[in-house]
């Protein structure tokens, strides 16, 4: 591992520890309130941005590049979501990418609520005006250092805390994959099916789960297009949390 990749993946486990230590805050507040076990955290994101960290919440007509913005203006701080998200180029799960994308943004609320509801913030680097944070599907043009790091840890903690491993835990369709995967070598035939249930059970887009899964180095993707799905060891496990 170089240098460069090994910072890379430091910075990344980081993140991930950040994104679930906020969303398990962000669940003990909802078992205090209701009193009972939340679903799982990708189906409340919603919930949890308007009652528990107290932005608004809207749904309306963004750019084909923009997935989703955070807005701090006067006394209106709110979260805008693309409502043609399954229009955009390379979504073919407009709900579960859009669960998500309301992750990623509440690290740009607990993250940066001080730069955008600083004055100043619409000088800053990523920042319009009035101060917004824009969240784009890919690229940007002109997106500084600095841009492209809290981007990353947005990216980063935003997956890890939608792609629950407790949810996980849950899913009938995840835990038949790790019973398969137990009793089998080499790829799993059945292992799309069950990953596109299991994803759907926890209110996540496949490629979020699968791309946590492979960093965690929990599954490998192999084979030609990356279709064979190889089930490691720290996979069985989740089946245990």
């Amino acid at each position: 591992m170089t240098r460069r990749s090994e910072f890379v993946h430091e910075r990344r486990k980081r993140a991930w520890a950040h994104g679930r230590h906020v969303r398990d805050g962000l669940l003990a507040d909802f078992r205090r309130k209701y009193g009972h076990e939340p679903p799982a955290p990708a189906l409340i994101v919603d919930e949890l941005i308007t009652d528990f960290l107290h932005y608004g919440l809207e749904f309306l007509p963004l750019p084909l590049n923009l997935q989703a913005e955070t807005e701090c203006s006067g006394d209106c701080p709110r979260v805008t979501v693309n409502s043609l998200m399954s229009l955009i180029p390379g979504v073919r799960d407009g709900p579960g990418v859009e669960k998500v994308a309301m992750w990623h943004e509440v690290f740009h609320i607990v993250d940066d609520l001080d730069a955008l509801r600083t004055p100043a913030s619409s000088a800053l680097p990523g920042f319009s005006d009035p101060p917004r944070i824009r969240c784009y599907r890919s690229g940007g043009l002109g997106r500084t250092q600095e841009v492209l790091a809290r981007e990353f840890w947005a990216e980063e903690a935003g997956r890890a805390a939608a792609v629950s491993h407790e949810a996980l835990a849950d899913s009938g369709a995840f835990r038949e994959l790790c019973e398969l995967a137990a009793r089998s070598q080499g790829a799993i035939a059945q292992a799309w099916p069950l990953l596109y249930r299991a994803a759907a059970d926890i209110g996540v887009n496949i490629t979020a789960l699968t791309r946590q899964l492979s960093l965690e180095g929990r599954i490998s993707l192999q084979g030609p297009g990356g279709r064979e799905v190889h089930v490691q060891p720290a996979l069985l496990r989740l089946a245990e949390v």
